[in-house]
C-alpha cells in the first residue's frame, strides 16, 4: 500500500464534505428518532435506540458507497488513474491503497454511528451494543470494497452504485431467502433453490450482523465476534482480489 495514496483519497473525502455531510446526517437521524420516540407509550428509550440504530445503519452504508462509486469514476473520468500508472505506483498499490482509505473511512462512520446510538440512550450500554457498533464497521467496510470492486468495473456512475446497493439488500435478506428455500415452501432441490444456495456461499451474510435485538437483550451466545472478523476479512480479501485481477488485466 502506498501511504501518499491513501491521503489522497482521504483528503479527497474531507473537500468533497462526506465526514461533515454523514455526520449532519447522523446528527439529524438521532435528532428524528428521539422525537418519534417521545410519541411512545412504553419503552422509549427502547424505541429511540432501535429506530435510530436501524436509520443509521442504512445512511452509513449508502453515502460511503455513492462516496466510493462517484470518486473511482471521477478519477477515471478525469484521467487521474491513468495519471497514477504513469508513476511508479504499480496497479496493485492502487488498488490495496485504496481500499485501505475507504476501509478507514468505514471505520470511522461505523464509530460514528456506535456513538449515536450509545448518545440516545446511554443507561442501555451493554456487550450487546459493542458487539453490534463493531458488525456494523466490518459491514461497512465489506460494502466499501464491494463499491470499490463495481465502480472499477462498471464504467456508469448510476449503474454501479444501483449494482452494489442491490448486492447490499441481497445480502440483507439472504436469512429470509434461505429460510423460505428451508421452510419447504418451495421445492429445496429446484434449479431456483440449489442456486440461491450457492449464491448464499458467496454472499456475505449480513443479515447476522448489526442485529437490533443485541442492543436491547444483549448478547444470546449466536453469533460471535470472531465470525464477524473472519466474515468481513475473508470477503473483503476476496473482492480486493477480484478487483485486482481485473485492474491488473485492463488495457489503458
Amino acid at each position: 500500500m502506498s501511504i501518499p495514496l491513501i491521503k489522497y483519497v482521504l483528503i479527497a473525502a474531507l473537500r468533497d464534505k462526506l465526514v461533515l455531510s454523514l455526520l449532519v446526517l447522523i446528527l439529524l437521524g438521532s435528532a428524528l428518532a428521539i422525537f418519534l420516540g417521545s410519541a411512545a407509550i412504553i419503552e422509549k428509550d427502547q424505541f429511540v435506540m432501535v429506530f435510530t440504530a436501524a436509520g443509521l445503519r442504512v445512511v452509513s452504508v449508502l453515502g460511503l458507497v455513492l462516496f466510493v462509486v462517484f470518486f473511482l469514476r471521477r478519477s477515471f473520468d478525469g484521467k487521474d488513474i491513468e495519471f497514477l500508472l504513469s508513476r511508479p505506483v504499480s496497479r496493485l498499490n492502487i488498488v490495496f491503497s485504496y481500499g485501505a482509505a475507504f476501509s478507514f473511512l468505514a471505520i470511522v462512520m461505523g464509530i460514528a454511528v456506535g456513538l449515536a446510538v450509545y448518545c440516545v440512550a446511554p443507561h442501555l450500554f451493554g456487550s450487546g451494543h459493542v458487539l453490534w457498533s463493531v458488525s456494523i464497521i466490518i459491514e461497512n467496510i465489506i460494502m466499501v470494497n464491494v463499491a470499490l470492486f463495481f465502480a472499477m468495473y462498471i464504467s456508469s456512475s448510476a449503474s454501479a452504485s444501483l449494482v452494489t446497493l442491490g448486492f447490499y439488500v441481497l445480502a440483507r435478506m439472504m436469512g429470509q431467502l434461505l429460510g423460505i428455500v428451508d421452510s419447504n415452501l418451495v421445492e429445496s432441490s429446484g434449479i431456483y433453490s440449489m442456486a440461491l444456495q450457492l449464491v448464499s456461499v458467496i454472499t456475505p451474510r449480513l443479515d447476522l450482523m448489526g442485529q437490533t435485538s443485541w442492543l436491547i437483550y444483549g448478547v444470546d451466545g449466536g453469533i460471535g465476534i470472531w465470525h464477524i472478523f473472519a466474515q468481513g476479512f475473508v470477503f473483503s480479501l476476496l473482492v480486493l482480489f477480484a478487483t485486482s485481477l481485473d485492474f491488473v488485466r485492463r488495457q489503458f
